[in-house]
């Protein structure tokens, strides 16, 4: 097959993502197979303040008083500073998101046990402050749960993103991290989140996954249909071309689920500079 001779047309922008999704197929499936990892995965602990605090007193007060807060204030001593970083990032989003929806978050409280899914896990390296937000704003049993598509997907050092995962979960009774495509997953929820999923096919392909996993309509869709009656979905995109797609997804989706769609605009960044702003969403699906 030869390629379309026009390359501003839509046929040749086809053409260059087929051709690259059965390149990442073949990664794909070798990933799946070689599973061969290093014996031990070591985390590098932080030493001393992130560079990004020093000098910097008020953000160096509001990253302690999320630790103090969320109880995390050993975090530092035991994660890298990037994962530190990260953890804060997503720690002062979902508490800014809670104080500005707390009426979403209320009915929450009446579930006996609370189930939280997490779609897009990666290497899970913010599930320390998943399971501190849960810890701290319900007063309930818990599960937690994370999904990822490409768990064996390597680093410099050799080690996986399943290897990072399980690491990071060790202390962490309540969390589990499984190897698994989200469409497959069957367990309801009572909260999903899913962070910078893949809502384009680009960013998709550059990642190294093979188109027929693109499935953002499905997945959506999906998910919904596993949230219980008053839970919430909370979705976090990256830069405003991917929240406009995710603005698509939810019209696409209205008129099967009984949802209430809030847009949280653009998220803080006090703590990693983005190339991109992060924009959220927060979706009640409602009781009929």
């Amino acid at each position: 097959m030869s390629p379309p001779t026009n390359q501003d047309s839509q046929d040749y922008r086809d053409y260059r993502r087929a051709l690259r999704s059965q390149v990442n197929r073949l990664g794909f499936a070798l990933r799946q197979f070689w599973r061969w990892q290093p014996p031990v995965f070591q985390e590098v602990p932080l030493a001393g303040q992130p560079e990004v605090l020093q000098g910097n007193p008020a953000l160096a007060l509001r990253a302690n008083q999320l630790l103090q807060q969320y109880d995390l204030t050993r975090l530092p001593a035991k994660c890298s500073e990037s994962r530190l970083l990260e953890n804060l990032t997503y720690l002062e989003w979902l508490d800014g998101i809670l104080q500005s929806q707390p009426q979403a978050f209320q009915k929450l409280s009446a579930f006996s046990c609370l189930n939280w899914l997490d779609v897009g896990a990666k290497n899970w390296a913010y599930v320390d402050a998943l399971d501190a937000f849960i810890r701290q704003h319900f007063d309930t049993p818990y599960r937690l749960d994370g999904l990822e598509l490409d768990p064996h997907r390597r680093y410099a050092n050799l080690t996986t993103r399943a290897q990072a995962a399980e690491s990071y979960t060790q202390t962490l009774a309540n969390a589990q991290y499984h190897e698994i495509n989200a469409l497959d997953w069957r367990r309801k929820a009572h909260i999903i989140s899913q962070f910078m999923p893949f809502v384009s096919p680009d960013p998709h392909l550059a990642w190294g996954l093979p188109l027929e996993y693109f499935q953002p309509a499905q997945l959506l869709n999906h998910l919904l249909g596993l949230l219980e009656p008053g839970g919430l979905l909370l979705v976090v995109n990256q830069g405003e071309w991917e929240a406009e797609a995710q603005e698509r997804l939810w019209q696409q989706v209205r008129g099967e689920w009984p949802i209430a769609v809030v847009p949280l605009g653009v998220l803080p960044a006090s703590f990693i500079e983005y190339r991109y702003p992060r924009y959220g969403w927060l979706c009640q699906k409602l009781e009929v």
